[in-house]
């Protein structure tokens, strides 16, 4: 009896002595190992202005390249804004042409005052010639009056009075000649503000009848349709999404980390990503993102899916040229 609880002892001391060894020779594996799905960048693609759906291209889950038509769209608002465009225009021009009769008149008006000064002053001097012409013709007829006597019209009144007639009509011309040059430049200026105006409405006026005849949505880049978030004939609101729109390879790794575990994960950590379904499909990650609370991990992605379990949402970043498919569930491993 004594030798089987000696034999006993040395049995658990040797199991002991094993489980020692093995602690200090074998080096446990500390890695992180949790779930996440592979996600691709959505995009939301809406109008900045309400707009009447004409007709719809694609489908759910599509494949399309960059440029493809998705949508055929009218915005509803587009014709008030046609007609208050044109009303502006029409109302601009009315007082441009009013503006420009104005001016019009205007320079009329110098001209005939023009011609009245000139032709006034023209005819004063014109009448003083012709008493001078007389005054000439009547002094060489007189024989009394000596030979000499023509050196007196340098005096002669009706020779100052010529001059300054001649200086006046001048003077008159150069004024009101300048007012009018100045109206005129004004008239046919090609940076008037009102013109101005016009023609910036103008062009407007051409943007919006091209986007009346048919406006459409394209794809930004090659992709995949989300979900189409309209029908045909439907009117939706400014900015009211109209249809989603995926990368066609995922760029992004969604995560959850068992709430015990996550101070063990922090931005920057480099994550190997496996696919559960094909084991040898395998890629790397590095963490960008880290949820800012503790959420109810999807059932999907927990060990026992009728066990609720709580963790942390972590976004992975992935090479757009990765092997995995949209929403794919994948195994993510830390290593510590």
């Amino acid at each position: 009896m004594i030798m089987k609880k000696f034999n006993l002892i040395y049995i658990v001391a040797f199991i002991v002595f094993l489980i020692l060894l093995l602690s200090l020779t074998i080096k446990f594996d500390s890695s992180v190992t949790f779930y996440g799905f592979a996600e691709n960048k959505e995009t939301e693609i809406s109008m900045e202005n309400s707009v009447e759906v004409m007709k719809i291209n694609v489908t759910t889950g599509q494949r399309v390249k960059k440029g493809t038509v998705l949508l055929n769209v009218i915005s509803p608002s587009l014709p008030i804004k046609i007609s208050n465009t044109e009303y502006k225009i029409e109302e601009l021009q009315t007082k441009y042409n009013l503006w420009k009769t104005d001016l019009d008149w205007k320079i009329s008006q110098y001209t005939i005052q023009l011609n009245e000064k000139t032709s006034s002053i023209q005819s004063q001097i014109d009448h003083l010639n012709a008493q001078l012409d007389k005054n000439k013709i009547l002094a060489q007829n007189l024989k009394s009056i000596d030979n000499d006597a023509d050196k007196g019209e340098i005096v002669n009144p009706i020779f100052i009075k010529i001059d300054a007639l001649k200086e006046e009509l001048n003077f008159t011309r150069g004024i009101i000649t300048t007012q009018i040059n100045n109206l005129k430049s004004e008239r046919f200026a090609d940076n008037n503000p009102l013109l101005s105006e016009i023609n910036a409405l103008e062009v407007q006026l051409e943007h919006l009848n091209e986007r009346k005849e048919d406006e459409i949505i394209v794809a930004p880049t090659d992709g995949l349709i989300g979900n189409v978030h309209c029908k045909e004939g439907e009117k939706i609101s400014s900015f009211g999404t109209l249809i989603t729109f995926y990368e066609e390879s995922p760029t992004l790794v969604i995560g959850y980390i068992h709430e015990e575990l996550i101070l063990k994960i922090n931005i920057d950590d480099d994550i190997d990503i496996y696919s559960s379904s094909r084991p040898e499909i395998q890629n790397k990650g590095v963490v960008k993102t880290l949820g800012s609370r503790i959420v109810e991990i999807p059932p999907r992605l927990r060990k026992i899916k009728e066990l609720k379990t709580f963790g942390r949402e972590i976004i992975i970043e992935i090479p757009p040229d990765n092997p995995f498919l949209q929403k794919e569930k994948v195994i993510l491993n830390l290593k510590d």
